[in-house]
C-alpha cells in the first residue's frame, strides 16, 4: 500500500540522516536496527512510558517515523510534545534531530488537520537554524513542504522587521547617546567659561558725576558719550584759554595807548571786540557743555557696574619625585629597597 511505502521511505531516508549527522555512533547503527521497525511496534509500547526503555535520540526518531508511515498521527504528536519538552522526563538532545523531530511534528499536526499549530514547530525549527533548507520532497509530504516554505517567509519577514526595529533602535540609541554627550560637553565648556570669568562690582559716587569732562559718563560705563562731552569740553575749554590770553595782551595795550593820552587804532579796537566775543563765546559754550555732560551724568547715574574680566585657572602641579625607603621581613630573611612615585 502506498502508507507502507511512505512509512518504508521514511524509515530509510531518516536512518541515513541520523547517521550522517552523528558519525560517531555511524558504527553501532542504532537507528536502523529492527527495533523501531514501526510495523512490529505495539501500540502500547508507544504509548506506556513505565515499560519501556530508554532509546537514543535516533532510536526515538525511528519509532516517529514509524507512527507517522503507520499514520498515528494522534499518537505520534502527543509522543513528540512529550520529546521535544526541555523540561520533560526525556528530552531528545541531539539538535539535528531535534530539527528533524519538529518537522515530523508538523506533518504530524498537519495529519490531524491543525494547520495552525503545524506551524509552531516549524517557526521554533528555523529560529534554531535560520539556514535550514526545506524539508525533502521525497521524504515529506508536499503540503508539509510547502507549509515550511510559507510559514520560513513569513518569520524571514518577522526577522526582517525585527532587525530593522533593532537597528532603529540603535541608532536612535546612538543619537541619544551622542545628544548626551555634546550636552555634557557643552556643559563642561560653559563650566570652564565661568570658571575663567570673573565678575568686578564697580561702585559709583555720586560726587564723581560732578567731574566734567566726560567723567560722570566713563563712571556710569558709557565710554563713547563720555568721549564726547570730553573732547567738546576740552575744545572749548582751550579756545576759551586761548582767546583769554590774545584778549588780555590786547587789553594790556589799548591800556598803555589811553595812559599816554592817546587814542588807540580802530583796527586795535576791531581786534578786541573779536577777541573779546570770542572769549564770550568759548567760555558759556564751555560752561553750557559741561553743565549738560554733568546733569546727564545725574541722571543716568548707575550705582554699580559689573564688568568681566579673565582669569587664569589653577593648574595642577605634579607631586614631584618622591623616594622612601621599603623594608620587607620575612623568614628567609629582609629586604631593603626604595619605593618611589612621580
Amino acid at each position: 500500500m502506498l502508507v507502507a511505502a511512505f512509512a518504508g521511505a521514511l524509515s530509510v531516508m531518516t536512518g541515513a540522516r541520523a547517521q550522517s549527522a552523528t558519525p560517531t555512533r555511524a558504527k553501532p547503527a542504532a537507528p536502523t536496527a529492527p527495533k523501531p521497525v514501526p510495523a512490529t511496534t505495539p501500540p502500547a509500547a508507544a504509548g506506556t512510558d513505565a515499560d519501556e526503555e530508554v532509546l537514543s535520540d535516533e532510536a526515538e526518531l525511528a519509532r516517529i517515523v514509524g507512527l507517522v508511515g503507520a499514520a498515528r498521527y494522534e499518537e505520534c504528536s502527543a509522543r513528540l510534545v512529550q520529546l521535544l519538552d526541555p523540561n520533560g522526563e526525556r528530552p531528545l538532545r541531539d539538535p539535528n534531530v531535534i530539527e528533524t523531530a519538529r518537522i515530523y511534528h508538523a506533518t504530524c499536526l498537519l495529519g490531524l488537520d491543525k494547520q495552525d499549530l503545524a506551524d509552531e514547530p516549524l517557526r521554533a525549527a528555523i529560529r534554531k537554524n535560520p539556514q535550514m533548507r526545506a524539508p525533502d520532497g521525497l521524504v515529506f509530504p508536499q503540503k508539509v513542504v510547502d507549509r515550511f516554505l510559507k510559514v520560513r517567509e513569513e518569520l524571514y519577514a518577522e526577522l526582517r522587521a525585527a532587525q530593522r526595529a533593532e537597528i532603529d533602535k540603535a541608532q536612535k540609541e546612538a543619537r541619544e547617546k551622542q545628544r548626551q554627550e555634546s550636552e555634557t560637553w557643552a556643559l563642561m565648556l560653559r563650566y570652564e567659561r565661568l570658571a575663567r570669568e570673573e565678575v568686578v562690582v564697580t561702585r559709583n559716587r555720586r560726587w564723581v558725576a560732578l567731574v566734567p569732562f566726560g567723567v560722570g559718563q566713563f563712571q556710569n560705563g558709557e565710554n563713547a558719550l563720555g568721549w564726547v562731552f570730553f573732547g567738546a569740553e576740552a575744545a572749548l575749554g582751550l579756545t576759551a584759554l586761548t582767546t583769554l590770553a590774545v584778549h588780555s595782551h590786547l587789553q594790556a595795550e589799548v591800556d598803555q595807548v589811553l595812559a599816554r593820552g592817546f587814542r588807540p587804532e580802530p583796527e586795535v579796537q576791531d581786534r578786541l571786540r573779536n577777541w573779546h566775543l570770542a572769549l564770550t563765546l568759548s567760555s558759556y559754550g564751555f560752561l553750557s557743555i559741561a553743565a549738560v555732560g554733568i546733569a546727564q551724568a545725574q541722571i543716568a547715574f548707575v550705582p554699580e557696574v559689573r564688568t568681566v574680566r579673565e582669569r587664569k585657572l589653577p593648574t595642577v602641579k605634579g607631586a614631584g619625585l618622591t623616594l622612601r625607603p621599603d623594608v620587607a621581613v620575612g623568614p628567609a630573611g629582609a629586604m631593603l629597597g626604595v619605593r618611589g612615585r612621580f
